[in-house]
């Protein structure tokens, strides 16, 4: 797949493919899922490629989900690690 903007945020990538020239990449990935049809993991590679002829960068991303139906528990990190200046 090749899009033509990718967008760095605080909660990840987000990719568009509209044409505003920001700067765009290849993206290659795979997902698989189990026999529930329940997604089991993703691979991707990200090619970035910068406008005017900065440098190209990849970042490869490997996600697995497992668990499903388990409960979860999310402790919250110590005050002294949060930031609210975003």
């Amino acid at each position: 797949m090749t899009v033509t903007k990718l967008n760095e945020r605080q909660a990840g990538i987000s990719f568009d493919a509209e044409e505003e020239g920001v700067h765009g990449g290849q993206i290659t990935w795979k997902r698989w899922a189990g026999p529930d049809n329940l997604p089991r993991g993703f691979h991707a590679i990200i090619k970035f490629t910068r406008p005017e002829g900065g440098e190209a960068e990849t970042m490869t991303m490997n996600i697995i989900y497992r668990g499903w139906g388990t409960p979860v528990k999310i402790t919250a990190p110590p005050k002294h690690l949060i930031a609210d200046g975003w």
